[in-house]
């Protein structure tokens, strides 16, 4: 549900890994040839299907490695020469590496971690076990270095852009565990302790200036209380932590960012399985409309005032994002955005004056907004600021206080990412998608502009999607081309885009050899009969054209993800169940996703409950007339998360609830009220409205939270307002249900709390329904140690649903002979 948690409950849910165990193929379902195609069983099959390229110093030149069905291989690859070679010689490395571990090591099988190669591209170092040893490249000589030094910290992204230097949350990297942010001149430092802010000079930290004194654990300038130094002595409040702070380049002023959590609900968990009783787990959580949210608030200071000063908000509940120091002695500048996620502003603040000015401003009235980081050009004096206003996301081209110069980029697509720019060319290389006529709208590419928006190059031609990497000095790029329905390709390209030389193709033999098949791609048109939506089928591996099979739709609903892959995907779950004799598919729908134009994701706004469900049905009806394989009668859906809230959604909601016949929910949200305010008042929409007389008279409680300076233009009025937010839930169409649901949640989810799936619980037996519920004792949102027996139990539903065969034996692993109803 969670956008940071989505790309990790893809793989998870439901069906990671196959449960153990016989099965016997008897019946309708074909239980063997779903075990076979597990995760556990093809990943032995699976190898590389990209190249990253790891660049020698400035040049062009570059190694890697990849896996084949061969063994692992290293090469190195000199893109003026066209030349890709060996890296090393792998037997001579391995009967070297073999004397010195004292154990035989196989040339295909180099056991090589953390492998590295200096700029020069004479020395190489990698580490076995826990020992780092050193290859000399060119006299072929191995050395063993000692104990292996601890390994680098891992980050997410691919690190395929570097941001402005005038863009920084710290103006220095932090040694690690210390809890002092220095001045650039290394004069002052800032820190927290007992959550209130503290200034020392350095060297002076018994003299340390405080320069909050209402701190507390719930309104903080803390970022960690965990102890920095060897010191046990003082409670961990007593410690010092660090705090969210950076310096002005010129040391004369520093910003830091407060937490305010005060006020927030709890809300609760009772873990069943604790020993020797049962324990209640209590964590503070924020519902949508609630008055008492996460805020966060942003204060400048000078050392030589020793004052703090809390930048004045514009919107109530504002939150701030890309602070960094401008180029102007003094001067801060931040996104600011309003709770309702439709209004933002760029700002350039006065330390001085306490001014703020805005620069540029964004909104909507009835769509969320989205925004990126402004990115400087320091030798022109200019910024690149992206925006969707004109229903796709683009780039633009401002002076740095603020003035309009020309659209970098422009059309019905979405540009997405800067990956580079060169100022003396005024040129940008940038990724893009939905641009080339013919292909599916997802699939990316990377492009070259000038900075007037003239000469628009696509670099990596082909109808897939494109994970490309720039060469140090622009002039060639190494192209990972990947699609669902594609074997990978890897290629070098020179600066036009055209093909360099071949460099790795995904090595599928094995795969295939083991009856593996990719799935299908296809297209139809949304309900509006307009609108492409682009899909994945899987057929069963023992397919056969005569016969006839019940569809099973994948779903996510988005809307900060559409839940389709588009790219090389070799194990997955919908394959995996596809197997059993049934046809499965993802397909996109209206508002699944931020990607495509503003008007497409933007379709469920004040409708975050059936919005895509419409378009599953218009795309399967679509299939189905295609198709004759495919039984129209017998429909299926399923999903986790948001994609067990639309699950459930389509078998209670007129007219769908006629269509599916059979839905298995997990962890879903029926109840978005009781889910984070956050996802929920983004995308359904959140309204603030002007608190009447007889509101203000009767309210109890903590005025000053219900109230606050709002502005409209320049002129500030003292106008009370209050949010509102009503979701749609599942819970208020319990009366319709039609068809079969499985109703499944972990008892111990943190993320989407049980009491929306008991809700739906409730409503069901009080309209007398029919239907199956699974309660996981101990699990959160991703089930964990329960994925093989929900997978089982969702095969087991579908096969008694859909193809009328039902399994009585008391393990769940055993199909017992698939006895009729």
């Amino acid at each position: 549900m969670h956008p940071h948690r989505l790309a990790v409950l893809i793989v998870l849910l439901l069906f990671a890994p196959s449960a153990s165990g016989q099965s016997k193929q008897t019946g309708k379902a074909n239980y063997a040839l779903a075990e076979k195609f597990s995760a556990e069983n093809l990943r032995q099959f699976v190898y590389d299907s990209t190249v990253s390229p790891q660049w020698l110093g400035k040049t062009d030149t570059f190694w890697y490695s990849f896996r084949t069905s061969k063994g692992r291989t290293w090469y190195r690859v000199d893109p003026r020469q066209r030349k890709k070679e060996l890296l090393f010689h792998h037997g001579k490395l391995a009967s070297q590496l073999s004397e010195l571990t004292r154990k035989p090591v196989d040339a295909s099988l180099l056991p090589l971690n953390r492998v590295s190669v200096d700029e020069a591209g004479v020395k190489m170092k990698f580490v076995v076990e826990d020992l780092q040893y050193e290859f000399d490249l060119k006299a072929e000589k191995l050395s063993k270095l000692g104990k292996a030094p601890p390994a680098p910290p891992q980050f997410p992204g691919r690190g395929r852009t570097a941001r402005s230097t005038t863009q920084q949350t710290s103006t220095q990297p932090p040694t690690r565990g210390d809890y002092r942010t220095y001045s650039p001149d290394r004069k002052f430092y800032v820190f927290a302790r007992k959550h209130n802010l503290y200034l020392a000079e350095t060297g002076k930290e018994n003299e340390a200036i405080q320069l909050s004194k209402d701190g507390s654990e719930d309104y903080t300038f803390g970022l960690t209380f965990r102890s920095t130094r060897a010191d046990t002595s003082n409670p961990p409040e007593d410690r010092p932590a660090r705090a969210n702070a950076a310096w002005s380049p010129d040391s004369r002023a520093f910003y830091v960012t407060r937490s305010d959590s005060r006020g927030v609900k709890e809300l609760f968990l009772v873990n069943t399985e604790a020993s020797p009783r049962p324990t209640l787990e209590k964590y503070k959580y924020p519902m949508p409309g609630e008055d008492a949210i996460r805020k966060t608030e942003l204060y400048v200071c000078e050392p030589s005032s020793r004052k703090l000063t809390r930048v004045k908000p514009k919107w109530k509940d504002e939150s701030y994002s890309d602070i960094h120091w401008g180029k102007k002695p003094g001067e801060l500048r931040f996104i600011r955005r309003d709770r309702l996620y439709r209004n933002a502003e760029l700002c350039s603040y006065d330390v001085k004056t306490g001014e703020a000015k805005c620069l540029l401003a964004e909104g909507f009235e009835a769509a969320s907004l989205e925004l990126m980081p402004v990115r400087y050009l320091n030798e022109s004096d200019e910024m690149i600021w992206w925006s969707e206003r004109t229903g796709w996301g683009h780039f633009y081209l401002y002076s740095r206080d603020g003035k309009l110069k020309n659209a970098i980029t422009s059309g019905d697509y979405r540009a997405s990412q800067i990956v580079a720019i060169d100022p003396n060319s005024r040129t940008m290389w940038f990724i893009a998608n939905g641009r080339e006529a013919g292909e599916n709208v997802y699939y990316q590419h990377l492009y070259r502009v000038k900075l007037d928006g003239t000469g628009l190059a696509l670099l990596d031609p082909g109808n897939a999607h494109h994970f490309s990497t720039l060469s140090p000095s622009r002039e060639f790029l190494v192209d990972n081309c990947s699609r669902i329905d594609q074997v990978p390709v890897s290629v070098l390209r020179d600066a036009r885009g055209q093909k360099v030389m071949d460099l790795e193709k995904a090595d599928l033999s094995r795969l295939i050899e083991f009856g593996w098949k990719m799935p299908s791609t296809f297209s139809v048109k949304a309900a509006d009969g307009v609108t492409e939506l682009y899909g994945n089928m899987w057929k069963p591996f023992d397919f056969d054209p005569k016969k006839k099979y019940p569809i099973i739709a994948n779903v996510y609903p988005g809307p900060q993800t559409e839940g389709v892959t588009h790219t090389f995907l070799p194990i997955s779950p919908q394959q995996q169940l596809a197997q059993l004799g049934f046809i499965v598919i993802q397909v996109g729908h209206r508002g699944g996703t931020p990607t495509r134009s503003k008007a497409y994701h933007a379709f469920g706004y004040y409708n975050l409950r059936d919005y895509g469900l419409a378009d599953k049905k218009a795309a399967i009806e679509q299939l189905a007339a295609r198709h004759s394989f495919i039984d129209i009668n017998k429909v299926g859906i399923y999903g986790h998360s948001g994609g067990g809230f639309m699950s459930a959604a389509a078998v209670l909601q007129k007219p769908y609830n006629e269509f599916f016949k059979a839905a298995v929910a997990t962890a879903g949200n029926h109840d978005n009220n009781v889910y984070g305010h956050y996802w929920a008042e983004r995308y359904h929409g959140l309204k603030e409205v002007v608190v009447k007389k007889d509101e203000k008279k009767t309210a109890q409680g903590d005025s000053k939270s219900a109230s606050d300076k709002s502005t409209q233009g320049d002129k500030e009025t003292q106008t009370e307002t209050r949010f509102e937010i009503k979701v749609p839930t599942n819970a208020e169409l319990a009366a319709n249900l039609k068809g079969a649901l499985l109703l499944v949640h972990g008892d111990l989810d943190n993320n989407v709390h049980p009491a929306g799936t008991m809700r739906l619980v409730s409503a069901l037996i009080k309209a007398n329904k029919r239907f199956e519920l699974l309660i996981l004792p101990g699990a959160r949102h991703a089930f964990g140690e329960y994925t093989p027996y929900v997978q089982q139990k969702t095969w087991d539903f579908f096969v008694d649903h859909l193809l009328g065969e039902r399994h009585r034996s008391a393990d769940i692993r055993e199909k017992d002979g698939g006895n009729p109803r």
